[in-house]
């Protein structure tokens, strides 16, 4: 049953109210001024609300403006005998849905309450689609640091400057791209994804600002189908110096053009960027330009990886066993404390998305529904495997020290992709006395196992 409030008065309107609408279909509550009215929007949860604009204490326009401070998701239709287009356009300026001229006729009020019901249904359909989305793209944690990130997603979600999100990978750079939009007024617009790693010299026209022919489209580019969205460059490291160039003025310009098309675009999306590079060696090494850098680092997000955050994992462990056990239809399973605290041992160089890759396999491959340490497996490498020979072989205790820590040092390396930083805040020592470490064991780096220079 559909709850409308009146608003007016006039006591022959709102008694008309209630002649006219059916009360098996209708809750008709009825107000004669405005801070009766907005007391009462307050103790119940209305679908519709007539308002005359011409009223005692308080005139219609203010007590919309306090109905919209209050709740703007409210439905409101402004009523006037004395109604000018300028009045119209004020209301709905301020709010309001609709604008009923007095004096009206039955029909005309039934056309506008059904089709202001519908519009609420389809505004309340939008609204819990947007929250199970939202929901869906939940930033899961407890810690001081991932609560730092959700701030800051919240601080910057409606800035509209460019933001640089870096992390290692598997820290969720995608996730809070995702969450930035949502959360944004550019939420009803779409959110497009640019993957840097395919974009190169050939695409990059086609990819990004689309094909025409006689100024007609032929291929929509993705600055243009983002319309006034969001758009993520996902891992911007992988551009080349000369891809960088282009995005360089485009960034700048805010604008455009296209082969086939006469004039220019206006760049209306919003801008984000990734990376699990550290841009600034890349700069140094000539292999990232620093201009670009500081066009798309206007504001930062940095998520911490996995190791720095233990704190967060049996939360996370417990929502990706609710999570894929509801998508598989699977019966919930449940970690003991010790279960835990063996996962917060772990280091998930691959951070969430390794741990729930974990999680996934504990769920399909252990039968008992209660998980215990004993059950958890990390699955065997090589360099578990060496470790294994080295407990049986005839060595002193330093070679055996030597080498172990040498099959660490490359465990770790391999890990993070030879990833210096990374591996270096991974084993908490500088990057220089990593680069110590390599040459004393005669560790070399990809580019020189394979004869690179």
């Amino acid at each position: 049953m559909a709850k409308i409030l009146v608003v007016d008065d006039d006591i022959s309107i709102v008694e008309s109210f209630n002649m006219v609408l059916p009360k098996t279909e209708f809750e008709i509550d009825t107000s004669n001024d405005g801070p009766d009215a907005l007391r009462k929007i307050k103790q119940k949860n209305y679908d519709l609300i007539f308002l005359d604009i011409k009223m005692p204490k308080m005139d219609g326009i203010e007590v919309l403006e306090k109905i919209m401070e209050y709740n703007n998701d409210l439905i409101v239709i402004m009523i006037s005998g004395h109604a000018t287009i300028e009045t119209a356009v004020e209301s709905t300026k301020k709010g309001a849905y609709d604008f009923l001229e007095k004096p009206f006729g039955l029909d005309e009020l039934d056309i506008k309450i059904k089709n202001a019901l519908k519009y609420k249904r389809s505004k309340d359909e939008l609204k819990k689609l947007k929250e199970e989305v939202l929901k869906s793209y939940e930033i899961v944690g407890v810690s001081e640091k991932i609560n730092k990130v959700r701030e800051l997603i919240s601080k910057y979600s409606n800035l509209d400057f460019n933001i640089l999100i870096t992390g290692e990978s598997g820290t969720g750079k995608m996730l809070v791209a995702r969450q930035i939009h949502i959360t944004s007024s550019r939420s009803e617009y779409p959110f497009i994804t640019i993957n840097c790693a395919v974009l190169n010299e050939e695409n990059l026209e086609t990819e990004l600002f689309g094909k025409y022919q006689n100024n007609n489209l032929i291929t929509k580019g993705k600055l243009l189908e983002a319309e006034e969205g969001s758009i993520l460059f996902d891992e911007i490291s992988c551009l080349s110096l000369e891809v960088q160039s282009k995005l360089l003025k485009v960034i700048d310009e805010r604008k455009f053009s296209a082969t086939g098309l006469s004039g220019e675009i206006n760049l209306k999306s919003r801008l984000l960027f990734s990376t699990n590079q550290d841009l600034e060696s890349l700069i140094e090494e000539n292999n990232f330009r620093h201009d670009l850098y500081h066009r798309i680092n206007v504001l930062n997000i940095n998520i911490p990886p996995l190791r720095e955050r233990v704190e967060d994992i049996p939360v996370l462990a417990d929502y990706f066993i609710k999570q894929i056990s509801l998508l598989y239809n699977v019966r919930e399973k449940r970690l003991t404390e010790n279960a835990k605290e063996k996962l917060m041992g772990f280091r998930f160089p691959g951070n969430v998305r390794e741990l729930k890759n974990l999680i996934e396999r504990i769920i399909f491959t252990v039968e008992k529904n209660v998980i215990d340490a004993d059950d958890i497996l990390i699955p065997d490498t090589r360099h578990t495997i060496y470790f294994s020979e080295l407990f049986n072989k005839n060595l002193t205790l330093n070679d055996f020290q030597n080498e172990s820590e040498k099959l660490f040092i490359q465990k770790v390396l391999n890990d993070y992709k030879y990833n210096i930083k990374q591996t270096a805040d991974a084993l908490k020592i500088q990057r220089s006395h990593l680069y110590k470490l390599m040459n004393k064991y005669k560790i070399p780096l990809p580019s020189r196992k394979t004869g690179d220079n």
